[in-house]
């Protein structure tokens, strides 16, 4: 009896054993031998001169905010969002009728003054009318034009007029409400010449300099192609992004850049860059944030931690961690771990 159960225990472990053995072979031959189908390409060498990625935003060369100089309720407005307008062109109307009043009410006092003042006058050069009188008509014809000219200009500011040529960016007002002085109602911006707004790192700032050219392209505009030239470097850093903003202009010709669409822009450096350039599709991420690429090794595929630098033109800088002519992993690495099998079907 004691022997049977001894057999019977030593058959239930050489099952599980052997059950497990099968588990893991099964595990084991699905990760190690399935070869995973891969593209390749080589670490290579940055020759110093390399054009260097940012991205940024249009922005307008000027912003002009107009308001009422008046209170008053907006009766018309003459222009929508989008329209080219000119120098001295009536944008908005506020009712006018009281401040009409009150200017003809002010021309007629000063009509009043002004023939007072004539009449006096030759009096007074004829010794019949004393001189601290003529003074007192002076004053009185003196205030009348102030407060004339005063209602005229409470008159001329019902009107909006626009300063410059331009194009209306905003309009902030409807007929029917109300005008707030210093309160924008519409906004004006000059797009002749439009600016790309872009961010730069901090240990990147100083490399840049006014007068470099630079390459910008338009996702919506069809990817198309512009060239401009670096005119703002700012000194004041973004708190939280600890990066500076410059500012590069470019001419609108055909006003197809808008303010706010956003671009790709390439500056052209000499000798920024002098690490391996590799596709910035091979770099990964772990779950620790740090970046790592497949190398090959053989038929295998092994995990290699690197230090990247400048995103480039062609790719991304890698600064340790790998050496010149490493095959690296740049399609089908998604599927792979560590040490994994690897067919390469594409080189370059």
């Amino acid at each position: 009896m004691k022997t049977n159960k001894i057999l019977t225990y030593l058959l239930i472990a050489c099952t599980g054993y052997f059950l497990q053995s099968c588990s893991d072979g099964k595990t084991e031959s699905t990760l190690n031998n399935t070869e995973i189908k891969v593209e390749v390409e080589q670490a290579k060498k940055i020759n110093g001169s390399e054009a260097i990625a940012y991205s940024g935003t249009i922005e307008e060369s000027e912003s002009i905010p107009l308001s009422f100089s008046t209170i008053g309720s907006v009766s018309k407005v003459l222009v929508s969002e989008g329209d080219f307008v000119k120098k001295g062109q009536i944008l908005a109307v506020i009712n006018n009728e009281s401040y009409k009043n009150a200017y003809e009410m002010s021309l007629a006092t000063q009509k009043q003054a002004e023939d007072a003042y004539k009449r006096l006058l030759p009096m007074y050069k004829n010794g019949n009318l004393p001189e601290i009188k003529l003074v007192e008509v002076e004053t009185g014809l003196q205030q009348a034009k102030s407060a004339t000219l005063i209602a005229k200009k409470n008159l001329d500011d019902c009107n909006l007029y626009s300063p410059v040529d331009g194009v209306v960016g905003k309009r902030a007002i409807e007929p029917g409400m109300a005008a707030i002085p210093n309160l924008t109602s519409i906004n004006i911006v000059k797009i002749e010449k439009v600016f790309a707004r872009v961010p730069v790192a901090e240990n990147e700032i100083a490399s840049i300099k006014k007068g470099e050219k630079a390459n910008i392209t338009i996702a919506a505009l069809n990817n198309a192609e512009f060239t401009g030239t670096v005119e703002e470097i700012g000194v004041m850093a973004d708190p939280l992004a600890h990066t500076y903003k410059i500012k590069i202009g470019i001419v609108n010709r055909n006003y197809e850049m808008k303010p706010g669409m956003i671009c790709n822009v390439l500056i052209n450096k000499q000798n920024v860059a002098s690490g391996l350039l590799v596709p910035s599709r091979a770099v990964l991420v772990d779950e620790k944030g740090n970046n790592f690429v497949y190398v090959v090794n053989q038929n295998k595929a092994v995990r290699k931690h690197v230090m990247t630098g400048r995103l480039l033109r062609n790719g991304v800088e890698v600064t340790s961690g790998l050496n010149e002519g490493e095959q690296i992993v740049v399609t089908g690495q998604q599927k792979l771990v560590d040490n994994s099998l690897i067919q390469i079907v594409k080189s370059n």
